[in-house]
């Protein structure tokens, strides 16, 4: 698998390219690409660079001053390889959406049916449902079958902002295959939330690969059950424990935490 991988992940980056021809209209699925392409990157980009300006001054910086140089343009070429296929995926739901077709994307509660108190429950389990998928989807990848879909966003062992989403094609697919279920009209997503959680998401994933540790969300965000940079920056740094990509609710349920495959390895090498 390790080197058939490369090809895998060119033949998912052309398959989503080329997904675009069996739309009811190819043009307006390549405009919406487009679309799509630059309102991700464009914005990620230039809060990753803000965010990494800062950062890499920062006295806090988790792995201490740089030895060497950050290799950006490899982790911002990850970044944009993920948005674009990212973007080909969300093209099929919006392009349908121009074109009049049904969709499950609802911008009021009248069409979805449901009071705010019912839209903020279904939210929070859409989001308990995505971490526990991605959870097992990281260990997943981390097995030694499938962890060369996965191994390009571990070559960054310190990484900076730009390499929040630098992950294989595959692995992007993966992460991102619930997009696609907005073109089923039956199944409701409430907008305003919907797109609050994926930029709350996005906020998150550039603070975890920041590199440093701000006291305040360190001290916030555990109590909420959300990973922190202290928490997933040891994932970069030691590949097999911490595993959680938004909570580490499972981690601490499966017992994959640093703490416990510290404590399963003293066991093994006693026993």
């Amino acid at each position: 698998m390790q080197k058939a991988a490369p090809y895998i992940d060119s033949f998912v980056v052309i398959i989503a390219l080329a997904s675009g021809l069996l739309h009811p209209s190819f043009t307006v699925f390549y405009q919406s690409v487009v679309i799509l392409f630059v309102s991700i990157s464009v914005p990620l980009f230039a809060l990753a660079f803000v965010t990494y300006r800062y950062t890499e001054s920062h006295s806090q910086r988790i792995q201490g001053k740089r030895k060497k140089p950050a290799p950006i343009a490899k982790e911002a070429f990850g970044t944009a390889r993920a948005a674009l296929i990212v973007s080909c995926m969300a093209a099929w739901p919006m392009g349908l959406y121009k074109l009049g077709y049904p969709t499950g994307m609802a911008w009021t509660l009248e069409e979805m049916g449901i009071t705010w108190w019912m839209a903020l429950l279904q939210i929070y389990g859409g989001i308990m449902l995505i971490d526990a998928m991605t959870y097992w989807k990281h260990r997943l990848l981390h097995t030694k079958l499938f962890f060369p879909f996965h191994k390009h966003h571990h070559t960054f062992r310190d990484p900076t902002p730009f390499a929040g989403f630098a992950v294989g094609p595959v692995e992007t697919v993966l992460t991102f295959w619930p997009l696609l279920l907005i073109i089923i009209p039956e199944a409701k997503h409430f907008a305003p939330l919907y797109f609050t959680a994926i930029i709350s998401f996005v906020l998150l994933n550039l603070y975890l690969h920041s590199g440093i540790h701000s006291k305040l969300l360190e001290a916030i965000l555990p109590k909420i059950l959300l990973n922190s940079s202290a928490w997933h920056n040891i994932h970069h740094s030691d590949v097999n424990a911490n595993f959680g990509e938004v909570s580490y609710f499972w981690d601490k349920v499966c017992k994959t935490t640093l703490a416990d495959m510290k404590a399963k390895k003293k066991v093994a090498a006693t026993s």
